[in-house]
């Protein structure tokens, strides 16, 4: 049994590599058997606890600093800094995050969620240690795809020019969370499968090592080892040694003993930065990860006969498959839906790997090329694409369809994948509709709507990580041509409304049906319908408006402008929400059904119960 009060890295110096090889396989069955309780990452943990193990065999993670990409796959990391007892709690509420969190830990040097950032984090950290004069290892952790990001370009090329001496491990299990694309994933795929290059070099080393000729032959055999590298075959060292960085690989990651030789050498390497290529296997230890990785990339819950918005919206999308339309993902393909398209028309997904700014220019370009796009994007991971989607989109009024898929709270993944800013950030850029579908067949109805009517402006439709109880069968055959209008899904003769924006107006119906309150579900945040906001200005006394995302910037500050009114707002205050559960979270943003009806009570008192004469609406 692994110790759980005391971090279990220092221990590992002094273990044999049998007792290595059995404090891994205890380390993932440890992962495997709490992520399978708690939901979480498992794939991608589970084929990095070799390399774990080793990186801190050598590494210190306290007085180095080692930075983990994404951080979903830094379990092991975790279990081996301390956090072996908290572990249970990972992903609950007041538990430890599923991430790398700054707050949590001295070990976690940079918060993380999203993917691409530890190269510039550790550009960074080195050029404050040169200010400082502080003298310490800075290692990236980079894999799952993260390399082809942008960021992660950008940073690989600013390395030399800054003179830093980044340590980078590039875990390349060849995987995102569906399997890589682009072309610097077939450049490492074809160089883990070419073993010509790996026994070149083992012929030049042992010529070297039986050369008696001095020094003037081993410049020599270094010029042809180089030759080698950049003529002979295609591989990533000609790409990072190009960028004035040492690379070296690819090395067995799954092998704790070679790994540690080669670790070795990158720390003592002192030159320039340096890339160290390690082939790991995704899902490690168990077959049915190893075989169905994509699968078990995360763990999460189903609920019984619950379809998910994401499955509507590939099974919409692949019912209008005759139409002309190109669907996009940043690596996402499963977790959008997308997969359903893919798999009966495989030339009608677009995966670009997550390179979302890239994404959204190149379907500007498409749209303006007479094809419609699709680009259906997490809301959170639509941030990073802000500057491409007011000047590559708004500012020409290019018509494209975006699908933000979880947008609003999204439980126990915690504030580094809340889509609860994409209302605020879409609401204030011109020339652009926002659309709120109420449900599932809403949704449906709106994705068919754009695709068969076309677009003359860009369009938002949001929808959160949540499902319904439908069939899916039942959705395709009642689809029909819609608009953003407002609905009332309950009217009565009072002066208090309730505004629910999107699919938590299903809670706030359930929360307030037995009342005397007209309830109003928001299909539209942009543009607003005049006729009901005439009916607000002259019949309402009391206002309610709820919405699944961020107060700030959202939904309830056009309701502010009415006058004379009492307007009460509930959704995501100005602060992150933790990790929890999704209902957990609903709850913290006075958004569940309790929460609704408690807080409808307390302000209204005896008024629910009154009725309000019924004034005509001034033509």
């Amino acid at each position: 049994m692994a110790p759980q009060n005391t971090p279990l890295y220092k221990a590992l110096k002094n273990m044999s590599y049998k007792e290595l090889e059995e404090i891994a396989q205890e380390i993932r069955k440890y992962i495997f058997n709490v992520v399978y309780n708690n939901n979480g990452h498992l794939a991608s943990n589970l084929g990095v606890v070799e390399l774990t193990i080793a990186l801190y065999r050598i590494f210190d993670p306290i007085e180095d600093v080692i930075i983990w990409d994404t951080s979903h796959q830094s379990y092991v990391h975790k279990l081996l800094t301390g956090r072996w007892k908290d572990f249970k709690t990972i992903r609950e509420k007041g538990g430890i995050s599923g991430y790398t969190n700054i707050y949590e830990s001295q070990a976690d040097r940079f918060g993380a969620g999203h993917a691409g950032t530890s190269i510039a984090a550790s550009l960074g950290y080195t050029l404050s240690d040169k200010i400082k004069n502080r003298k310490r290892n800075i290692v990236a952790v980079i894999g799952d795809g993260a390399l082809g990001c942008g960021m992660a370009l950008e940073s690989l090329n600013q390395l030399n020019y800054q003179d830093a001496k980044v340590k980078i491990v590039l875990n390349d299990n060849n995987m995102a969370i569906s399997r890589n694309v682009g072309t610097i994933s077939q450049l490492l795929n074809n160089f883990r499968i070419k073993k010509e290059y790996t026994q070149a070099k083992e012929i030049l080393k042992s010529s070297l090592e039986d050369s008696s000729l001095g020094k003037d032959v081993e410049s020599v055999l270094k010029k042809v080892r180089n030759a080698l590298k950049f003529s002979i075959y295609d591989t990533p060292a000609s790409l990072f040694e190009e960028l004035g960085i040492k690379y070296y690989g690819p090395v067995d990651g799954h092998d704790i003993k070679k790994m540690e030789e080669f670790l070795e050498f990158i720390k003592a390497y002192d030159e320039k930065s340096v890339i160290l290529h390690v082939v790991t296997t995704k899902g490690k230890g168990f077959e049915e990860t190893e075989k169905s990785p994509t699968k078990y990339h995360g763990v999460s819950k189903k609920e019984p006969n619950k379809v998910s918005y994401s499955k509507i919206v590939g099974h919409t999308l692949s019912h209008l498959k005759d139409y002309e339309f190109l669907a996009f993902t940043g690596a996402m393909a499963d977790g959008t839906g997308l997969n359903v398209l893919q798999e009966i028309c495989p030339d009608k997904v677009i995966d670009m790997g997550i390179t979302e700014p890239s994404i959204v220019t190149t379907a500007s370009a498409l749209s303006l090329g007479g094809v419609l796009p699709v680009v259906d994007i997490y809301s959170t991971f639509m941030q990073r694409a802000f500057d491409s989607l007011i000047h590559d989109v708004a500012l020409q009024e290019i018509p494209v369809l975006f699908l933000l898929d979880r947008a609003g709270l999204v439980g126990e993944d915690g504030p580094t994948h809340h889509g609860v800013f994409d209302i605020a950030y879409t609401r204030l850029i011109p020339n652009v509709e926002i659309w709120t579908p109420l449900n599932a067949q809403d949704l449906a109805n709106m994705i068919y709507t754009s695709v068969i009517k076309g677009l003359k402006k860009p369009r938002f439709i949001r929808f959160p990580r949540d499902g319904e109880t439908i069939e899916i069968q039942n959705i395709i055959d009642n689809l029909q041509i819609v608009d953003g209008e407002w609905k009332y899904l309950k009217m009565a003769d009072s002066g208090i409304y309730a505004l629910a924006v999107g699919t938590i107006s299903q809670n706030v119906y359930e929360a307030l049906k037995d009342y005397n309150v007209n309830i109003i579900g928001v299909r539209s945040v942009k543009p607003l319908y005049e006729y009901f906001l005439e009916i607000l200005e002259q019949r309402a006394e009391y206002i309610f408006v709820y919405e699944e995302g961020s107060l700030k910037g959202g939904f309830n500050e056009e309701i502010f402008k009415l006058r004379n009114k009492k307007i009460y707002s509930f959704g995501v205050k100005d602060e992150f929400v933790s990790h929890a559960t999704r209902e957990e979270q609903l709850e913290e943003c006075d958004l569940s059904i309790k929460a609704i009806k408690e807080n409808f009570e307390k302000i209204i008192g005896g008024v629910k119960a009154q009725s309000s004469k019924k004034r005509e609406i001034k033509k």
